[in-house]
């Protein structure tokens, strides 16, 4: 049943208040508590006592974190698992944690920007919504409040009608009640929309600062058993989930963790807070008018905004406010000229986007454009009397702001270089291994395709001779049916040879010259479990075909599904009792092989990288054949493979 439009539109209101509304508790909490944790650690680090603190600190903030990208998935948006890798126990994992840029991440963003983010939404959605409700009942309760001043509705009337409106109808109750009842209705009526635009604004803040590149939803395969089998040998790769499905009417946002997400969030904080300091201190400290010092403020503000994706875009408007900044404040006598020092940081944060973002190039570009300002300043009348009253002061203002900002944009660049050679070579490191593991699952499929080219090239041989030798073995054939036995043996010695180039192709450039051997059969089954028991496992095996025909591909398979449990069984599980059953049913042949928990874990050997493709290729033998393959824990904490091959 599809729900009508005013269901979704309380379906969705719902969502959005259960994701607005909590934000502020948990924001709180977090802040309350990882604050001065980190303050306490960062100032005993000297002593040592904030290295052991700090990483528990670093932990906590992940684990807010988690709570904030889980909000975000029930809300309907997916930001990715991010789950950094714990590091080995002991003192040095704890400074390793201390390392992960992952967790640091993660404390900034609960500490410096989900407390006054989720703050100033909690308090918007409280006041809108206590102010709908009290609007529309305000005349339910108003009767109970003194009425000796003017109400605003009054006041607005008078204000309209220039004091001409009589004074029983500004001070009538009914006025008063009406207006406010139309003021609630209206916050009514536009709470959805407030309240989707508070959960964008969270959400979209959220998953720019902890979302993940890449995959978005990987969550962490099952863990093996220490006595499985399959531990090391069963496909390792994680299961893929999809995000959490988003209620009617959830926006889908695009949330990755990169450089743009925390550069975004750098440069809306870093515009703010300029707006916020450089107008009063020019308007204020500097003989600026305040529309003046406006101008110049938000300039600086839409210059560090540009800086993200438009640098020279950036740098034009940077520089036309340190030009505006130096001929306005050209009169000063008392403060530093041609630029406050509230400039001087908003050209280092400038820098240091530019550096972290984009060429060094444009950086020398973002960099060298103030050191000449000045100069292009002093041909003009004003500023080449302030630049000849104050040469001193000027030079040094320059000198220092070049040194500063100069040391920033060399910190950025080096930054900047730093991740991208560590970028190079994760991804040349992801890439090795997805080569290594295609190599792996070709040489599997080739040994595969050869050992299936060996079975059926045996046929085929059979037929061809049986075919060949038809017309000697069997005297009197007419002439019909000894073209027609031609022609079969003809067809199978194609076809032999077509399968022997085929495997030319399939095999790898060493095997391509190696001699074919007899594939091992069932009858190999009991030398192959002596040879496992010579290893040190005990071995119970009981092989039962009872007389039935078993072709010669299901018997390789039978052989290959033994040996590879075998090896994981003795790799995984030493000392653990291991049972090989083999059995000719009336469903086909049976092949179970049980290992129980391990006996011995000392033994254990550690899973080769790439490791996991065993398992992967007995369930490709056993589909080659038409058959299946189950393999899983057992309840006594052991493992499990059982295979079920057809007979004719």
């Amino acid at each position: 049943m599809i729900p009508h439009a005013p269901e979704r539109r309380l379906a969705g209101l719902a969502r959005d208040y259960a994701y607005v509304m909590p934000g502020f508790p948990l924001a709180l909490c977090a802040f309350v508590v990882l604050v001065p944790l980190t303050v306490f650690a960062l100032a005993t680090y000297i002593v040592w006592i904030g290295a052991l603190v700090l990483p528990f600190a670093l932990l906590l903030a992940s684990r807010f974190a988690q709570l904030s990208r889980a909000r975000l998935r029930r809300w309907g948006v997916e930001p990715g698992r991010v789950a950094p890798p714990e590091p080995r126990p002991g003192f040095v994992g704890l400074l390793r944690r201390a390392l992960d840029a992952r967790r640091w991440l993660d404390l900034a963003f609960e500490t410096l920007i989900a407390f006054p983010l989720r703050t100033v939404t909690f308090v918007v959605a409280t006041s809108w919504t206590l102010g709908a409700l009290g609007g529309l009942s305000y005349g339910l309760w108003a009767v109970f409040l003194p009425r000796d001043d003017t109400p605003l509705a009054g006041i607005i009337l008078e204000a309209i009608t220039d004091g001409a409106a009589p004074d029983a109808l500004a001070n009538a109750f009914a006025l008063d009640v009406a207006f406010t009842f139309v003021i609630g209705a209206v916050l009514l009526v536009t709470l959805p929309l407030v309240m989707r635009g508070l959960a964008l604004l969270d959400a979209s803040t959220t998953a720019a600062a902890l979302g993940a590149r890449g995959r978005t939803a990987a969550a962490g395969g099952s863990a093996e058993r220490p006595g499985s089998a399959a531990a090391g040998s069963a496909a390792a790769g994680p299961a893929v989930s999809g995000p959490a499905a988003p209620g009617p009417g959830a926006p889908r946002l695009a949330a990755e963790l990169s450089a743009d997400g925390w550069s975004w969030i750098a440069a809306v904080a870093a515009a703010i807070v300029t707006i916020a300091v450089d107008w009063p201190v020019l308007a204020v400290l500097y003989p600026v008018p305040a529309a003046i010092a406006m101008l110049i403020s938000f300039a600086h503000a839409a210059a560090l905004l540009l800086a993200v994706r438009l640098p020279w875009a950036a740098i034009a408007a940077q520089s036309a406010a340190l030009a505006g900044t130096a001929l306005a404040a050209a009169g000063t006598v008392t403060w530093p000229w041609p630029w406050p020092a509230t400039t001087i940081v908003v050209q280092a944060v400038l820098l240091a986007i530019v550096a972290l973002r984009h060429r060094w190039s444009t950086v020398a570009v973002a960099w060298a454009a103030p050191q000449i300002l000045p100069l292009l300043v002093a041909l003009v009348p004003p500023g080449a009397a302030a630049a000849a009253s104050r040469e001193a002061v000027a030079g040094n203002t320059v000198i220092v702001a070049a040194a500063v900002t100069l040391g920033v944009a060399a910190i950025g660049v080096s930054l900047r270089l730093l991740g991208a050679s560590r970028g190079a070579l994760q991804a040349a490191r992801r890439t090795n291994e997805d080569l290594a593991e295609q190599r792996r699952e070709s040489d599997e499929r080739t040994r595969i395709a050869q050992e299936l080219h060996d079975v059926v090239a045996h046929s085929m041989s059979v037929i061809s001779v049986q075919a060949t030798t038809a017309p000697y073995r069997l005297p009197g054939l007419d002439d019909a049916v000894a073209q027609e036995f031609d022609s079969i043996a003809q067809a199978s010695r194609r076809a032999l040879g077509e399968m022997r180039g085929l495997l030319a192709l399939l095999r790898s450039p060493g095997e391509a010259s190696a001699a074919l051997a007899p594939q091992p059969t069932l009858d190999e089954l009991p030398a192959l479990i002596e040879a496992t028991r010579r290893s040190g496992a005990r071995i119970a095996s009981r092989i039962a075909v009872g007389g039935r025909a078993v072709p010669t591909a299901t018997a390789l398979t039978a052989y290959r599904v033994v040996q590879e449990a075998l090896s994981n069984a003795v790799r995984h599980a030493p000392g653990a009792e291991i049972r090989v059953t083999v059995d000719a049913t009336g469903a086909g042949l049976a092949v179970e092989i049980v290992n129980g928990p391990v006996g011995d874990a000392s033994g254990e050997q550690p899973p080769a990288p790439g490791a996991g493709l065993g398992l992967s290729g007995v369930a490709e033998r056993v589909s080659a054949v038409g058959g299946t393959v189950e393999t899983g824990a057992t309840a006594e904490a052991g493992f499990r493979v059982r295979a079920l091959l057809p007979l004719p």
